[in-house]
């Protein structure tokens, strides 16, 4: 009898320690990958400086904003759409242990699309996706 219960603690801890790895597991998988989520902010933001009307750029400007800071943000619109859903949590929430340039410039970023989102002047929200753009081309070419 003493034996069941040792043998059923045994089994008690291997199936803790698998649940814990496959918890583990699944929680870097839903974190993603900050290098897709920041190649598809990239092209978005692309998209927002050759947009030719307002709307069309604050949308893939919204696009950018949201794959950088995901959807436990107080900044994201879920009306506007999420490109990168499937791609990780968002840029910021990934990289937010690094602290490191990638982070900063994914801030940056983060209030650049945010200022064009805010302009009712055509040409200062296009300027807006254009630096955004620019910084994501650096801080994807950066890794």
């Amino acid at each position: 009898m003493k034996r069941m219960r040792s043998n059923g603690m045994a089994v008690q801890v291997v199936v803790a320690v698998v649940l814990a790895l496959v918890g583990a597991w699944a929680f870097a998988q839903s974190a993603g990958n900050p290098e897709t989520e920041l190649k598809t902010a990239m092209a978005h933001a692309g998209y927002a400086a050759k947009a030719d009307a307002l709307n069309g750029v604050h949308l893939h400007l919204h696009h950018v904003l949201n794959c950088i800071v995901g959807p436990q943000d107080k900044l994201f619109d879920a009306a506007a759409g999420y490109p990168c859903k499937d791609q990780g949590t968002g840029v910021l929430p990934a990289l937010m242990g690094k602290m490191d340039q990638q982070y900063y410039e994914a801030a940056l970023i983060a209030q650049i699309a945010s200022q064009g989102i805010a302009s009712n002047n055509l040409q200062e929200a296009k300027a807006a996706a254009h630096v955004a753009a620019l910084i994501l081309q650096d801080a994807t070419m950066a890794k």
